[in-house]
């Protein structure tokens, strides 16, 4: 099986180093590293609280409106998430290059210190989806889906 490692280190307050290790199925190993600053604002968490707490129990108007934003915003800080992660130097695009057709038979760890477990959440990382290009050789635009990574948080005790 193939298995994602995002092992992730807090470099200062809302700074963070992730190294991303891909391996497994007989393919060689390969790593890149990102570093990037990332923080939810008060009012981040507090969307988040609501939507995971109070709208599953009262989902009545103008609930709903307000869960479309949220769920916008979560979709934003996801592909924010992958962005840093993916895109951000050659070897996390070649990375990327090589798990994203076999994402669907991939296992994703996330390791982190306990305390810094709740800095960054991973839950959200999401692929982002196609922009049309409009200029040259449309039949060959990069087709990535949109869909949520499951992740599995594992807590490293040190």
């Amino acid at each position: 099986m193939l298995t994602l490692r995002l092992t992730q280190f807090t470099e200062a307050q809302n700074q963070y180093r992730v190294e991303v290790a891909l391996e497994g199925d007989g393919q060689p190993r390969q790593t890149a590293t990102s570093r990037f600053d990332f923080k939810l604002s008060p009012q981040d968490h507090e969307d988040l609280r609501w939507y995971l707490e109070d709208y599953l129990q009262y989902p009545l108007d103008p609930a709903p409106t307000i869960a479309a934003r949220i769920e916008q915003r979560m979709n934003d800080i996801g592909t924010d998430l992958f962005k840093a992660v993916f895109q951000s130097s050659n070897d996390s695009r070649d990375l990327w290059a090589t798990l994203r057709g076999q994402l669907n038979d991939a296992r994703v760890e996330i390791n982190t210190e306990v305390r810094e477990a709740t800095a960054i959440p991973w839950e959200l990382l999401a692929i982002p989806k196609p922009r049309p290009r409009s200029h040259c050789c449309p039949s060959m635009q990069l087709m990535i889906w949109q869909r949520r990574i499951i992740i599995s948080v594992r807590h490293i005790v040190m």
